[in-house]
C-alpha cells in the first residue's frame, strides 16, 4: 500500500507494536515495588505513546524500528542473562557457612520430642532447631496430634510430613501420628470443653483415628473423644519419657489450644507419677512468631524473630503468661539460612507442605533464632499435700498454668485457678511434706486474666520466717520468692490483697535450690542483637558486636577471643566487642571460656555486598510479583489470562 507516494510498512507497524510492548514491560518491571505498582492507566499511556511514536518512526525511517527492536531486545536479554547468572551465583553460594561445632551441650545426646497440632507446625515451632538436634546426634521424635484434614486430604498431609522430616534426617519410625481429625467439636463446642466419652465427628467426616500404611495411628481405631485424645498424649509422654519436650502453646486456632491444654495436663500427671523425671520443657508458638510473622527474610544478614504485638507478653489465644523478655533464643542450623531463599533448607522443608502454601510463609518462619519459653519441671510441690481454706486445692500443684473448662468472654481467664470463695476471710493455703524438705524458692502464678490479680501474698515457713511477694505478675507469668535454703515440713501462703472476682493462684511451685539452667551457651550477635553465623561486616571494616548468653556470663571480657584471618582482629573497647575486618578480607571469630567447653565460632567477611543485595532484590521481586501476581501489571494480566483459560477449560 502506498500513501502520498510512500509505501506503507506493515512490518514496521508490527515491530513498533513489539517494541512498545517490550518497553511497557520493562517500565512495569522497573517501577514495581513490593507493595505498589505503576497505575495501569499510566502504563497504558506509556504503551500508547510509545506505539504511536514508533509507528510514525517506522513509516518515516523504514527498517529503523526493526533494528531498534532487535537492539533493545538484545540489551534486555543480555541484561536479563547477567542478572540471572548473578542471582544463580548467589543461590549456589548463599548458604551460610557452618563454622560453629560447639553447641553439643545444648543439642547433643538427647531424646527429643516435638509435639505439634498439625503437619507443618513442627516447621513453624522449631524449624532450624530440629536440624541442630540432628546435627549433634540427638534422637528426635515428632508427634502430630491432628491429621490436618480440615480442608483437604489428611493422608496427603501425613505424606508431606514424612517427606519433610526424613529429608532432614528424622527416621520415619520416629514420626508419630495420633490420627485425630481437625477441629473436633460438638455443635460448635471445642473438644476440650466436651464430655470425656462423647464421640465426635471431624469436619472431614471421620470419627476414629486413621493414618497410612507407612504411618498407622498411634492408637488405631480410637474413637474421637476428649478422653481418648488426652490419654494418647499422656501415654506417648510416658512411653518415650523424652529428655527435651517442645510443644506449641495456645493461639487463635482451637486445635492448637487443645494441644496446649492437654499437654500441660498430661505433663503434670507424668511429673507426679515419676518424681525423678525432670525433662527440659520448651513452649513456643506456631503463628505469631512464625507463620504469621513479618516477611523479613531478605536481609544481607539474617534477622531475629520479631516481637509480635505491642505488649510485653504474648497474647495469642489469651495465653498471656509468656513475657517476651523471658524468651529463650536458640541458635538455628546455619543451613536453614541463605542469601537466596531457594537454597535454604528451611524453604525446602516448607515446599514439602504444598497443601499449606508454607513456602509463601517461609520468609517469616526462617530467622536467625527460634524463640521458646523454658518451663521448669523439677518442682517438689508435686510431692506435697495441699490444703486450702476454700475452693479446690488440687489445681495448685498440677503443672497447669492455663486451661478452659467453659467458655469465657475473657480469653485469658484460666479455670484451673484456685479462687477462694467470696466469704473466705482466710484465703489460705497450707502445704505439708511427709518429712523435712529443703526449700529455697517459691514461685507463685497469678490467674492470667488481666482483670483478676493478686496484689500481695505472704509466705510463712514453719521456722517462723515470713516473706511478702508484692504484686504478682498480672499476666500469670510467675513471681518468685526466694530465701536461704532451709528445711521445712509445713508452710503457709495467704492472699492478703486481691482485685477482681477471679483473683487467685493457678500454680505454686517449690524448689530446693536456686535456679540452675539446664544448659549453657553463648552466641555472637550484631549490635542490634541478631544472631550471626556467616556475617557481612559494615563496609568500613569496623563494627560493634554483641553477645547473647544463656546460663553463663554475658561479659565478653570473660572469654578468650580467637580471630583467624589476615588483617582481622578484635578489640575490647570500654566493654564493647569491636570487630575489625579490612575490605576484601574474611576471618573466623571464636569466643571461648577458660575450659574450652563453652564457645561460639562465626565467619566474618568484608566483601562486595552489592551483587548479593541486587540478587536478593531481584529474587524477592520475581517471587512476589509472578507467584502472587498482586502488584505488577504484567503479573496481574498473566494471572487474568490464566483464570480465563482455566474458566474456558
Amino acid at each position: 500500500m502506498e500513501t502520498g507516494g510512500r509505501k506503507f510498512s506493515f512490518s514496521g507497524l508490527l515491530f513498533a507494536l513489539l517494541l512498545a510492548l517490550e518497553l511497557s514491560f520493562v517500565t512495569d518491571m522497573l517501577t514495581t515495588r513490593a507493595v505498589s505498582n505503576l497505575p495501569a492507566l499510566a502504563l497504558a499511556l506509556v504503551f500508547a505513546l510509545s506505539f504511536l511514536a514508533f509507528a510514525v518512526l517506522s513509516q518515516l525511517k523504514k527498517g529503523l524500528v526493526k533494528w531498534l527492536f532487535i537492539l533493545f531486545t538484545a540489551v534486555v536479554l543480555l541484561l536479563s542473562a547477567a542478572l540471572y547468572f548473578l542471582w544463580l551465583n548467589t543461590c549456589k553460594t548463599g548458604v551460610y557457612r557452618d563454622a560453629d561445632k560447639a553447641k553439643a551441650q545444648v543439642f547433643g545426646g538427647k531424646k527429643v520430642m516435638v509435639i505439634v497440632p498439625h503437619e507443618d507446625d513442627e516447621l513453624n515451632l522449631a524449624g532450624g532447631v530440629l536440624e541442630q538436634y540432628i546435627k549433634y546426634g540427638s534422637d528426635v521424635y515428632v508427634v502430630y496430634v491432628f491429621n490436618g484434614d480440615m480442608n483437604g486430604d489428611g493422608v496427603a498431609r501425613i505424606t508431606e510430613a514424612d517427606t519433610a522430616m526424613t529429608a532432614i534426617g528424622i527416621p520415619a519410625e520416629n514420626l508419630i501420628f495420633l490420627g485425630y481429625g481437625d477441629q473436633l467439636n460438638l455443635d460448635g463446642t471445642p473438644i476440650y470443653l466436651c464430655p470425656e466419652d462423647q464421640v465426635l465427628t471431624s469436619a472431614a467426616g471421620f470419627s476414629s483415628t486413621y493414618g497410612t500404611d507407612r504411618h498407622p495411628p498411634f492408637n488405631p481405631g480410637a474413637a474421637y473423644s476428649r478422653g481418648n485424645l488426652y490419654e494418647d498424649i499422656r501415654t506417648v509422654l510416658l512411653r518415650y519419657t523424652p529428655d527435651v519436650v517442645l510443644c506449641t502453646d495456645s493461639d487463635e486456632h482451637i486445635d492448637h489450644q487443645t494441644v496446649a491444654m492437654f499437654f500441660e495436663q498430661a505433663m503434670g500427671e507424668v511429673l507426679k507419677a515419676r518424681p525423678s523425671y525432670e525433662p527440659i520443657i520448651l513452649r513456643g508458638f506456631a503463628y505469631s512468631t512464625a507463620y504469621d510473622a513479618p516477611h523479613d527474610y531478605y536481609a544481607l544478614n539474617a534477622l531475629s524473630t520479631v516481637q509480635p504485638g505491642n505488649r510485653d507478653f504474648i497474647t495469642d489465644g489469651g495465653s498471656n503468661i509468656y513475657n517476651w523478655a523471658d524468651r529463650l533464643r536458640l541458635p538455628v542450623y546455619p543451613g536453614i539460612l541463605s542469601r537466596s531463599i531457594f537454597s535454604s533448607s528451611g524453604y525446602a522443608m516448607a515446599e514439602c507442605y504444598a497443601s499449606q502454601n508454607a513456602a509463601a510463609h517461609a520468609d517469616g518462619i526462617v530467622n536467625s533464632d527460634k524463640v521458646f519459653w523454658l518451663r521448669e519441671s523439677g518442682s517438689i510441690s508435686y510431692e506435697a499435700e495441699f490444703w486450702v481454706s476454700s475452693g479446690e486445692a488440687s489445681v495448685l500443684n498440677d503443672f497447669i498454668l492455663s486451661q478452659h473448662t467453659q467458655a469465657h468472654s475473657d480469653p485469658g481467664y484460666s479455670d484451673n485457678t484456685w479462687v477462694p470463695s467470696a466469704d473466705d476471710g482466710e484465703k489460705r493455703v497450707i502445704i505439708k511434706f511427709d518429712e523435712p524438705t529443703l526449700l529455697s524458692r517459691v514461685v507463685l502464678y497469678d490467674n492470667p486474666s488481666l482483670s483478676d490479680n493478686v496484689l500481695e501474698t505472704s509466705v510463712r515457713l514453719d521456722n517462723g520466717a515470713f516473706y511478702l511477694s508484692g504484686p504478682l505478675e498480672p499476666n500469670g507469668s510467675g513471681t518468685e520468692v526466694s530465701f536461704d535454703p532451709v528445711y521445712v515440713e509445713e508452710m503457709e501462703i495467704v492472699l492478703m490483697e486481691t482485685e477482681g472476682s477471679g483473683a487467685g493462684l493457678t500454680e505454686v511451685e517449690l524448689y530446693p535450690h536456686s535456679y540452675e539452667p539446664p544448659f549453657s551457651f553463648i552466641k555472637l550477635t550484631n549490635a542490634q542483637g541478631d544472631f550471626i553465623y556467616d556475617y557481612y561486616i559494615d563496609p568500613s571494616g569496623r563494627e560493634e558486636l554483641g553477645l547473647y548468653a544463656f546460663g553463663c556470663s554475658t561479659d565478653p571480657a570473660d572469654y578468650k577471643i580467637i580471630c583467624i584471618g589476615e588483617g582481622c582482629y578484635v578489640s575490647n573497647e570500654d566493654g564493647k566487642l569491636i570487630m575489625n575486618c579490612p575490605e576484601g578480607k574474611s576471618c573466623t571469630l571464636t569466643l571461648m571460656d577458660e575450659t574450652g567447653q563453652l564457645s561460639d565460632t562465626v565467619y566474618i567477611r568484608n566483601g562486595r555486598r552489592w551483587p548479593v543485595e541486587l540478587a536478593q532484590a531481584l529474587e524477592y521481586h520475581l517471587r512476589f510479583e509472578f507467584r502472587n501476581g498482586q502488584n505488577s501489571n504484567t503479573a496481574i494480566i498473566i494471572n487474568k489470562i490464566k483464570d480465563l483459560v482455566q474458566t474456558w477449560k
